[in-house]
C-alpha cells in the first residue's frame, strides 16, 4: 500500500480577491506544514482580477509552505482541471480546490486524515452527506444536483453523494494511470474515469456557502448541457473500461 506523504494543493482563481487571500489563510492556519509540499494558484489569465491578490501572497508569505503563482494556458476551469495536477511535483496526493469560498477549506485537514488512513483512495469532500451545512443552497439547485448524482452513481455503479465534484484529494498514481488527454473534457473525466476503473471512493461532510465575491458563471442553459454530458461521458466511461477488461 502506497502511503501518504504529503500533499500538493492547487487553488482555481478568477475573479475572487478577498476569499483567495481567505482560501489561502484557512489553508495555512489549519493545514500542518508537515502534510502540504506546496501550494500553487492558478489564474485564468495574467490580467484576470485574481492576478494581483495571488501576487501579494506569494510576496508576503511567511509559512514554509511554499506558494507560487501560474497562468492558465487555456482560460476556462475544464482546462484548469487538465492542466492543474501536471503543475505539481514531490507530493503523492494532490487536491484541487476552488478560491470562492463554497467548498469549505477548512475541511482539507480531514480530507487529508482520511487521505492518510486509506492512501489508495481518492478521498471528496461532499455538501450532500446527511451532516453537511448548506447555507443559501436553493431547493430547487439542491433537487437538480442530488438527481444529477444520482443518476451518474447508478450508471457507474457507484454509492457515492457528490460524484461530480473535483473537491477531492487524488493520489497521484491514480492520476497518471487514468491516462487523460483531451483537455476539453477533463473536467468530467476526471471525477468518473477512475469509479468506471473500480478506484476506491471515500467521502467526508463539508459545508456550503454561496460565494459573496466574484462572479459565478452559472445558467440553467449551462447546467442542463452539462448535465447532459456527464451522462454521455459517464456510459462512454463504463463502455471503455469494459473493453479493457475485457482484453
Amino acid at each position: 500500500m502506497k502511503k501518504f506523504e504529503n500533499l500538493g494543493i492547487i487553488v482555481l482563481a478568477t475573479t475572487e480577491q478577498i476569499t483567495l487571500k481567505e482560501t489561502i489563510k484557512a489553508l495555512l492556519n489549519n493545514c500542518s506544514e508537515n502534510d502540504i509540499s506546496e501550494i500553487l494558484i492558478l489564474l485564468a489569465s495574467a490580467d484576470c482580477p485574481s492576478a494581483c491578490s495571488a501576487n501579494e501572497i506569494v510576496k508576503n508569505n511567511t509559512s514554509t509552505i511554499p506558494i507560487s503563482c501560474h497562468i492558465q494556458k487555456n482560460p476556462g476551469l475544464y482546462f484548469a482541471v487538465f492542466e492543474a495536477p501536471h503543475l505539481i511535483s514531490k507530493c503523492s496526493h494532490f487536491l484541487i480546490i476552488g478560491s470562492d469560498l463554497e467548498m469549505d477549506p477548512h475541511s482539507v485537514p480531514e480530507m487529508i486524515e482520511m487521505s492518510k488512513k486509506n492512501p489508495n483512495m481518492i478521498v471528496c469532500a461532499s455538501k450532500f452527506m446527511k451532516c453537511s451545512q448548506r447555507e443559501d443552497y436553493g431547493k430547487i439547485h439542491y433537487l437538480c444536483n442530488r438527481t444529477v448524482n444520482y443518476i451518474i452513481g447508478k450508471i457507474l455503479h457507484v454509492k457515492a453523494t457528490e460524484i461530480i465534484s473535483t473537491f477531492q484529494i487524488y493520489p497521484v498514481d491514480i492520476f497518471q494511470e487514468m491516462n487523460f488527454t483531451n483537455e476539453e473534457k477533463a473536467y468530467y473525466e476526471y471525477t468518473l474515469r477512475p469509479l468506471a476503473m473500480g478506484k476506491d471512493y471515500i467521502e467526508i461532510s463539508t459545508n456550503y456557502s454561496k460565494r459573496y465575491e466574484g462572479k459565478s458563471t452559472f445558467t440553467p442553459k449551462k447546467y442542463i448541457l452539462g448535465s447532459l454530458t456527464f451522462f454521455r461521458i459517464a456510459y462512454s466511461e463504463r463502455k471503455r473500461a469494459k473493453k479493457i477488461v475485457k482484453q
